[in-house]
């Protein structure tokens, strides 16, 4: 069984009873994994990358656990890695739109691209993790 939070997309068989707890600290994680890159593009200073990371994720995760729930078929019908592809870009869809309204006053290429780079990076990060 896999739990689909855009951003966190984790199989859960080895979590056991503490998966609330590790998806909150996978989505720190990523949240911090996305400020920093977003420190890297110069959008802002840390605090305010921080905040701005945390809200993306907010709003991904969200958005992802109401779209995803309803695609659980998904599982039979595409390859896993088909499923991480998909994920990925709906979530740089999702956070990209969110980017947009936050930093309206950069170019729309910028925040794109650091929308693009921030989530290549987080699932990096998650597809190692789901590699343990």
């Amino acid at each position: 069984m896999n739990f689909y939070f855009s951003d966190v997309v984790v199989g859960t068989p080895t979590f056991g009873e503490d998966l609330p707890w590790q998806l909150m600290l996978i989505l720190l994680a990523v949240i911090l994994i996305e400020a920093v890159v977003m420190l890297l593009f110069r959008l802002n200073r840390f605090s305010k990358v921080l905040f701005h990371s945390f809200l993306v994720n907010l709003a991904s995760t969200v958005l992802g656990f109401l779209l995803f729930t309803k695609m659980i078929s998904l599982n039979d019908s595409v390859s896993y890695l088909s499923q991480w592809l998909i994920f990925y870009l709906a979530t740089v869809v999702i956070e990209g739109l969110v980017m947009m309204l936050l930093y309206s006053g950069r170019s729309k290429g910028k925040i794109w691209s650091v929308t693009v780079v921030m989530n290549l990076a987080s699932y990096i990060f998650l597809y190692i993790l789901s590699l343990l």
